[in-house]
């Protein structure tokens, strides 16, 4: 569960209802990452629970108090020492960021009140608890040094610097108009992503919900005049029915895990597969059912669908930073020419300059040339014959690394194509022992052995007594079709550019017996709902392996390019019962 700073202002809202002025009567840490206050009120008692753990932080008055060790850790009795028995007499976020403070006053020698903070940090895996005196860092939940952050330390006896503010507009106070102006002015892949830039207290859950409300599309990259104004309307209204303290319904949304994904503010209309949405009259009901919530285990098939979908997304990003790195480095010949510039100019130049304006020995158009002024003529030019090099080989290094990074996303595809069509416990495993010899995945405990899996069969389909078909349905499936089934004059079809089946057809086809075959390769393909769908038809003959290739992966010539869209209604008769 990741909170928005949206929904957060919230939780303040509700922590200041009912938490100002309590006195902090205990500390306890139930375990090593949440924090416990047990709070006296006016007439009777409260508390107030932060559980850091993982990337799921809390901050929220519990309905039922944890179980509490017998032994405190050190960092709960420093709490004790500083906290108990002072009043909480101040709680604010600040601005809409995912930090939530509160001031506490002691009374210290002489009578003098003392204001300490207890801050919590809500920001995901780097969430936490940090106490606070005058600046200084007294005690942290979690240590963070300079090798974990070049931004900042959290150490005892450091001073406190907050987590990096974000830098757009407030959702809530920012008049609309300016924030469908400054997402409309950002360059992003579409308007969501350039709403989150610009603003502060929304991620991506809340965005998407907006452009809904709003009926813009969500691949919109810049919005017209019509669009804009249905925005500025539906930001109004989200300010309007945020605006004031009192408690509002929240909406929870529970994955297929039985875990609550997010908590947002406003009713959401895009829910993914298997989604559902529970209401709750304030955020503080909605925290506390989420907590509660025992997750389920998805089945080994919805898993390793889940796990190639996180994979193919990291890789995909990985991507397209790898092309950025190469318009980079494919500056290499203007750093080049530079160099060669100042060389044949060497005369007109002096230690100490920090640029000069020169005639380009390659084109005769002036040049602007940027120097180092501790360096030398002949040391700037060697500085950018250096950095031609350094360009040079990153061109070399960054290529490698694309085509590594498009050849793993290509497999990771097949690997979603063979899940889409596994049906058996044996294929499903049989993928993810191929999945672990690929290193996506980890053994945790002792290592099965293989021999107590059967070898799962490829899908045998006997169209006539003349013509047999066999599909593969994963990656070891399609190599063993290919090459021990398939001989050299057996037709061999697979999907063009698209992750799929092999098919093998033996015996003597005719024309309608290849159609089917089309039909089939295309049903067996990640191209199952489509139409026009390419087939690729050739002999096994000229289907090779290249050495060192990953599992049902194979190049090919001599092709007959098929064109067809499945139709399950025929299909049905040559598939096997479900």
């Amino acid at each position: 569960m990741n909170l928005e700073g949206l929904t957060l202002k919230l939780v303040n809202d509700t922590l200041n209802k009912e938490l100002l002025g309590s006195k902090i009567y205990r500390v306890y840490m139930p375990n090593p990452h949440a924090v416990l206050l047990l709070l006296r009120r006016t007439g009777d008692t409260s508390a107030l629970l932060a559980d850091m753990n993982g990337g799921s932080p809390g901050l929220y008055i519990p309905v039922k108090l944890p179980e509490n060790p017998e032994t405190p850790p050190s960092f709960c009795m420093l709490l004790r020492k500083h906290l108990e028995e002072g009043r909480i007499t101040k709680i604010y976020q600040s601005d809409l960021d995912r930090v939530i403070t509160l001031e506490i006053d002691m009374l210290g020698q002489a009578g003098k009140i003392i204001t300490k903070k207890l801050i919590f940090e809500l920001t995901g895996k780097n969430s936490n608890v940090i106490l606070v005196q005058d600046n200084m860092i007294i005690g942290c939940l979690k240590h963070v040094g300079a090798a974990q952050s070049s931004y900042r330390c959290v150490l005892p006896g450091k001073e406190y610097v907050a987590p990096p503010p974000q830098s757009g507009l407030n959702i809530l106070t920012a008049k609309p108009e300016h924030i469908v102006q400054a997402a409309n002015n950002l360059p992003a892949a579409n308007f969501a992503k350039a709403l989150v830039a610009a603003t502060t207290g929304i991620g991506k859950a809340t965005a998407a919900e907006l452009l809904t409300a709003a009926d813009i599309l969500p691949q919109t990259v810049r919005l017209e005049q019509g669009e804009a104004q249905a925005l500025i309307k539906v930001l109004t209204d989200l300010q309007q029915h945020l605006s004031g303290v009192e408690a509002k319904p929240v909406y929870a949304l529970i994955s297929r895990t039985n875990q609550v994904k997010t908590i947002l503010p406003l009713l959401p209309q895009n829910l993914e597969q298997g989604m559902s949405v529970k209401e709750f009259a304030d955020i503080n009901s909605a925290i506390n059912f989420a907590v509660s919530l025992q997750p389920l285990q998805l089945p080994q098939h919805e898993q390793l669908q889940k796990l190639v979908a996180n994979e193919t997304a990291k890789l995909t990003k990985k991507l397209s930073a790898l092309r950025q790195d190469l318009l980079h480095a494919e500056d290499a010949e203007a750093q080049r020419m530079l160099a060669d510039t100042i060389m044949a100019n060497i005369y007109q130049l002096h230690k100490g300059q920090t640029y000069a304006e020169l005639i380009n020995i390659y084109d005769g158009a002036k040049a602007h040339v940027k120097l180092n002024p501790v360096l030398s003529p002949t040391e700037n030019a060697q500085a950018y014959y250096k950095r031609y090099n350094k360009y040079k080989r990153a061109q070399i290094e960054v290529r490698q690394q694309i085509a590594a990074t498009e050849e793993m996303l290509a497999y990771l595809a097949s690997l979603d194509a063979s899940l889409l069509t596994a049906t058996t416990k044996n294929e499903v495993e049989e993928i993810r022992q191929e999945m672990i010899a690929a290193g996506l995945l980890k053994i945790i405990g002792k290592k099965k052995a293989k021999a107590s899996l059967q070898k799962s069969q490829p899908l045998h389909i006997k169209i006539n007594e003349n013509v047999d078909l066999y599909i593969g349905k994963n990656n070891k499936q399609n190599d063993y079709v290919t090459f021990t089934l398939g001989g050299p004059r057996d037709l061999w079809l697979h999907t063009k550019d698209i992750p799929g089946s092999h098919i093998i057809i033996k015996g003597k086809p005719q024309e309608k017996d290849v159609q089917l075959a089309v039909q089939l390769a295309a049903y067996f393909s990640k191209a199952r709902a489509g139409s026009n769908v390419p087939v690729d038809c050739v002999e096994r003959r000229y289907v090779k392996k290249p050495a060192g290739s990953k599992p049902g992966f194979v190049i090919f010539t001599n092709q007959r390019t098929y064109y067809t869209t499945p139709d399950e209604q025929l299909l049905a008769a040559y598939l096997p019962k479900a």
